[in-house]
């Protein structure tokens, strides 16, 4: 059968879908808002090789391409929604939906106005990358379903755009794997194709994504072989001795994502897709051939389309880092619930499709209220901690000892404070993401970045973390003066001695924990 890539009817749905989405996000258009890793990139430009250090080779492309690099106000997130927008309708066509507009429409905007589409919003200079990789992931099965190019260029087209989309952002496996188990299952149950017609059609495709997973591991392997990419949290190899282990928590975890709740997705948008999800199972099950055989195999099915949506943790050092986030979910839980509704809508009942239209109303106004809800917290935010940093810079400036124009400091930040949280009404979440709800807009790393972005000189000469982790003795002049306010007079902000500074050293403590940790330092370097 084949699948045309685009149709008119793909063009004129597309503009629709476009135009919806960019009034779901219109406030995150208009209100330029960037997280704590944007700062010197927003300031400059992302460099094509910018992301080479923890793996990701070809992070940068696209912006690249179209924005040399530069995070364009407007331009980033419109253009990222636009590309997501097209891979939304794409996958209304691989996954076989009828060409009718309103069904299209709105399993689309269920995909892309979805909440989970928030954290990238946090990561100004992954924004347009990490929207535009489902555009490329949804093509290469574009390509291998199309039975009329030939198999060979198939699978070298589709390896080429899952390693691109693995090379930008490695959780995309999720992703690939969803989509490769739903289009089987919708072969064996909808379209009831025998088991060696299966194989023998599918056989390319998991070739494809294995020479991806290949190539993109090659990759990763000459670049550390060169120096060019470091052990990160992104990187670090794995134990094998704890694969049983991990294989059980992400068994336990394919099913509990289906409840837990994070920031800005509550349990209406949880048991709503959770109900959908197991309709379609009841659909799919009653159009499966019912020989034991089928059904073992639709079992394996499902149970594998849930636990690739979480692979990353099977892979993953820390999986704090990817347990129930929502940039994670993002390229994995998200398509378990769009395929379902895509199952519903095929549906030939008139009850069937009635539910899904409803469910899909409701969820879409869900989505335009969270997204708007969010634009409001994150604003508010944005601002707060933008002031907090204006006052910061104008309690160091009562300092005698601050000479921005003749010195350059050594900055040292213990700590930081979480503002968009304080805006945020409290509920029962399960899980709170860090990403769109608490991680500050002040970086981590670095931090003097923000504190000088407005400032007309650049008065940092180096900076850590402010968790104080790489910090030798050698990196602070140690006097007595630092020993009695380490040991004596240090406090938190916005007390006066939050703030610490010498003609070589500026010292800033903005929480309790930034005390700790500042006062830890002193006790293993020179007690």
């Amino acid at each position: 059968m084949k699948i045309p890539l685009l149709t008119s009817f793909t063009f004129k749905t597309w503009y629709k879908v476009s135009a919806l989405v960019l009034l779901c996000y219109l406030p995150f258009l208009f209100n330029f808002l960037w997280g704590n890793h944007d700062w010197g990139w927003v300031k400059e430009y992302t460099p094509l090789n910018s992301g080479v250090f923890e793996g990701r080779f070809s992070q940068f492309i696209l912006p690249t391409i179209l924005f040399s690099g530069n995070i364009l106000p407007i331009l980033s997130v419109a253009f990222g929604l636009i590309f997501y927008a097209l891979a939304a309708i794409l996958l209304c066509r691989l996954w076989q939906m009828p060409e009718k507009s309103l069904p299209t429409i709105l399993l689309s905007l269920c995909l892309v106005t979805a909440p989970y589409t928030l954290s990238w919003l946090y990561f100004a200079f992954l924004t347009l990358s990490c929207l535009s990789w489902p555009l490329a992931t949804i093509i290469s099965f574009l390509v291998l379903q199309n039975k009329s190019i030939k198999k060979t260029y198939a699978v070298i087209i589709a390896t080429i755009l899952q390693t691109l989309a693995l090379g930008g952002y490695p959780p995309i496996i999720n992703m690939i794997g969803v989509i490769f188990f739903s289009l089987i299952i919708n072969d064996l149950c909808l379209k009831q194709q025998s088991i060696k017609t299966l194989i023998k059609h599918y056989f390319k495709h998991l070739i494809a994504m294995l020479c991806a997973v290949i190539l993109l591991l090659l990759i990763q392997h000459f670049l550390k072989a060169y120096n060019l990419q470091h052990d990160t949290y992104n990187t670090n190899e794995i134990n094998l001795n704890e694969l049983p282990s991990k294989l059980l928590l992400c068994t336990k975890t394919a099913i509990r994502q289906f409840f837990v709740t994070t920031s800005f997705i509550g349990y209406l948008y949880k048991y709503i897709m959770c109900c959908l999800f197991l309709l379609a199972i009841i659909r799919l099950y009653l159009n499966l051939p019912k020989r034991p055989l089928h059904i073992i195999i639709f079992i394996l099915l499902i149970l594998a389309m849930s636990i690739s949506s979480v692979t990353t943790l099977l892979v993953a050092e820390n999986k704090n880092y990817v347990l129930y986030e929502p940039r994670i979910e993002f390229f994995g839980l998200l398509y378990i619930y769009i395929f379902s509704m895509s199952v519903l809508w095929r549906s030939s009942r008139t009850l069937i499709k009635n539910i899904t239209l409803a469910a899909s109303v409701i969820l879409i106004l869900y989505n335009f209220n969270s997204t708007a809800y969010a634009a409001k917290v994150w604003s508010f935010g944005f601002t707060a901690e933008n002031s907090l940093s204006e006052r910061i810079i104008s309690r160091m400036e009562e300092k005698p000892e601050f000479m921005p124009q003749k010195h350059q400091y050594t900055f040292v930040q213990g700590g930081v404070l979480d503002f968009r949280s304080r805006y945020y009404i409290e509920d029962n979440t399960s899980h709170k993401d860090s990403y769109t709800l608490t991680a500050p807009y002040i970086p981590w790393h670095l931090p003097y970045k923000a504190y000088t972005f407005y400032y007309p000189y650049p008065f940092v000469k180096s900076d850590f973390d402010t968790y104080w982790r790489f910090i030798s003795p050698n990196d602070l002049p140690y006097t007595p003066s630092l020993k009695n306010y380490l040991t004596n007079t240090i406090d938190i902000w916005p007390y006066q001695a939050a703030t610490y500074t010498s003609p070589e050293l500026i010292i800033l403590i903005l929480s309790a924990e930034g005390k700790w940790l500042a006062q830890k330092w002193y006790e293993t370097n020179y007690q």
